[in-house]
């Protein structure tokens, strides 16, 4: 477009320009997610080794980050059954069934959050605790592993409740 004799822009060879700007935009935010999905991965992956030298420092590790709330046990359960194939299991076994008396209980409660996360309707009581089980390893102490197969009793139970009277008879069994 031509105006007194000198070339003036019109709409479209300005939107070029705004083109390239959107483009630089769109690039410095693509490489942007990169840089902080590579950063999550990096620090997922130091939750990991933390973890499976001492779970609760690999779990504070990851709260820091921002990746669960560490004050939370439904969001600590989520969380260990979400990584339950990266952990080692029998760390998550251990954190599972500390003492009713660490951390004010909380262990138990994040226990207690795992077990009501997972689903047990219509699965017959092998395949139940098959299920159970494939998260973590059951440790050696009697202790421990009475708590954790108490929360799987009580809620098997409770989504099969034609199979035991009780949870008790789940449990003995």
């Amino acid at each position: 477009l031509i105006v007194n004799g000198e070339k003036a822009e019109d709409e479209e060879d300005s939107k070029p320009s705004a083109s390239f700007s959107d483009d630089a935009v769109a690039k410095k935010t693509l490489v942007e997610m990169y840089d902080s999905k590579k950063k999550r991965r990096e620090e997922e992956s130091q939750a990991v080794l933390k973890f499976n030298q001492k779970p609760a420092a690999g779990l504070k590790y990851a709260a820091e980050r921002g990746h669960l709330d560490d004050d939370d046990p439904v969001d600590v359960a989520r969380y260990l059954l979400q990584n339950k194939d990266i952990f080692e299991k029998a760390q998550i076994g251990e954190y599972l069934g500390r003492e009713k008396e660490w951390q004010g209980g909380f262990a138990l409660k994040v226990l207690r959050a795992y077990g009501e996360a997972l689903d047990f309707k219509g699965m017959t009581f092998d395949e139940a605790i098959r299920y159970y089980l494939s998260g973590f390893r059951l440790p050696g102490e009697a202790q421990k592993i009475d708590r954790i197969m108490e929360v799987f009793a009580a809620r098997y139970t409770d989504q099969n409740p034609t199979t035991f009277p009780t949870a008790d008879s789940a449990f003995i069994l």
